[in-house]
């Protein structure tokens, strides 16, 4: 979903949800079996717990996962450490990492060290950041949508969630802002954790994970409330259409068409797709979103070996690709979105056919859809608007179509992402994202995603108003 500067087109995307599976309370898979201690004594692992003791069970899964030199005392509880000689702030941030909060060991040595500076043999602190509840299988701690399906987000990118994931994240939460969208796979073709699909291990695209433990990753934004959306750019891929070339679109001379495409009628590299999807749900994924699900509409194509648009071949492929992942998520209990251009809420039919982007034909397969209403993206004149990148409302007229476009009935929801970069708008700040924010939400629009190509949200931050503590015990 970059800025795109060979056509100035419109883009949407769209995020499909299914029917949600319950999830457990997080203290659930303790142990659940023996009597009751006082409160405040220290903890045998092996000792049993009262059934409905929440805070024992917890007590009791910190003892189990903590180094043996830990104690876990209290109500509520905490895990003091005893310094013993030869102990550093690194290897005491080493041996309790496993059970923090902290996004790194980074973080966790910063934590560390405001809480015990010196560390002096026989002296005994508590250990920051410890987490507030067990945890597990990452697929059963999935936040679901909130009653109203508002979702509010940014997207972020592997590089900028390496350096700024918990800054991010933590200026989100001042905001009541409950979504960010992570990219799972760059739109180059690298994947940012630690990947086993085929093609990933075949072609080295995920020797570089910007994000080395997705879990954790995920752990960390549900801490502050905040759902994590996989994006995973489908067939805009150069690396694997370099490394993996039958992968790629073939040219009429019958080898791979020079442009960093995968062919979506390839069935490996639909395959790929799949793999990506389900090692991310497995990872804990509360959403997956798909971005380039879509065929090219770059000059030139018209050698490239691919099906006809104005036939509805493309439309009918597109259709069936995201059917097919659509059961994968819908059988895990997983939201699906899908990214897709603007032109489809108000654009040519044409343009729609090319794509193979159709709203009334996808909404089925989704529950939400988020145009990419993005005014920049227009030509100078669009609607009568001299410079349409300097028109916020225009997010609104976007959203308006693509609520139109659904079909009688339809439950999917209009989630579209705004411009929150300064591209062909002069008076770009955060007046402009409130104006645009309003606008959304006038005109139909269910939440908003934030896009800034290169994350950076001070116009976000300066637009979107923080929430008081009583509309955060509120939520």
């Amino acid at each position: 979903m970059r800025i795109r500067n060979s056509v100035l087109l419109l883009g949407l995307s769209v995020s499909c949800a299914p029917h949600l599976a319950a999830i457990p309370d997080s203290a659930a898979d303790a142990n659940a079996s023996v009597p009751e201690r006082e409160a405040g004594a220290i903890v045998d692992a092996k000792a049993p717990v009262e059934k409905n003791s929440e805070h024992q069970s917890f007590a009791a899964w910190l003892k189990a996962h903590a180094p043996e030199k830990a104690q876990v005392s209290g109500d509520p509880v905490k895990v003091t450490h005893t310094v013993e000689k030869g102990d550093t702030i690194a290897t005491i941030a080493r041996m309790y990492f496993p059970i923090s909060r902290a996004y790194d060991e980074k973080e966790f040595i910063e934590s560390i060290t405001k809480a015990k500076p010196k560390m002096e043999p026989g002296s005994t602190f508590e250990i920051p950041q410890i987490v507030k509840a067990p945890y597990g299988d990452p697929k059963k701690e999935r936040l679901p949508w909130p009653k109203d399906r508002v979702m509010k987000g940014v997207f972020v990118t592997g590089p900028y969630a390496q350096i700024r994931w918990i800054d991010t994240l933590d200026h989100m939460a001042e905001r009541g802002m409950n979504a960010v969208v992570l990219d799972g796979k760059d739109y180059e073709g690298g994947v940012n954790y630690p990947s086993k699909a085929k093609v990933a291990v075949e072609t080295g695209a995920y020797k570089h994970p910007f994000v080395p433990d997705l879990n954790r990753a995920i752990r960390v934004a549900h801490d502050r409330g905040i759902r994590v959306i996989l994006r995973i750019p489908c067939f805009h891929d150069p690396w694997a259409a370099e490394k993996a070339p039958r992968l790629s679109i073939q040219g009429t001379w019958g080898k791979a068409f020079p442009m960093g495409w995968l062919d979506p009628m390839n069935m490996e590299a639909r395959e790929y797709v799949h793999e990506l999807v389900k090692e991310q749900i497995e990872a804990g994924a509360d959403e997956i979103q798909l971005d380039y699900i879509r065929f090219p509409v770059h000059p030139g194509t018209e050698k490239a070996v691919l099906p006809k648009g104005a036939t509805g071949d493309r439309i009918k492929a597109i259709k069936e690709i995201v059917h097919g992942v659509h059961e994968i998520t819908q059988a895990a209990g997983v939201p699906l979105s899908l990214d897709l251009f603007g032109v489809t809420a108000t654009g040519d039919r044409r343009d729609m056919e090319q794509l193979g982007q159709d709203i009334t034909v996808l909404a089925p397969e989704c529950e939400a859809i988020s145009p990419m209403v993005y005014p920049s993206h227009y030509s100078n004149g669009y609607m009568g608007f001299e410079m349409p990148g300097d028109h916020p409302e225009i997010m609104g007229i976007g959203t308006k179509g693509a609520v139109e476009k659904l079909p009688p009935g339809s439950k999917t929801v209009i989630r579209s992402w705004l411009q929150a970069f300064p591209q062909r708008s002069p008076s770009f700040g955060a007046g402009y994202i409130a104006k645009a924010v309003k606008s959304v939400e006038s005109n139909g629009g269910i939440g908003w995603l934030m896009w800034h190509p290169g994350c950076n949200y001070g116009a976000t931050w300066g637009g979107i108003p923080k929430i008081s503590k009583k509309e955060k015990s509120d939520e």
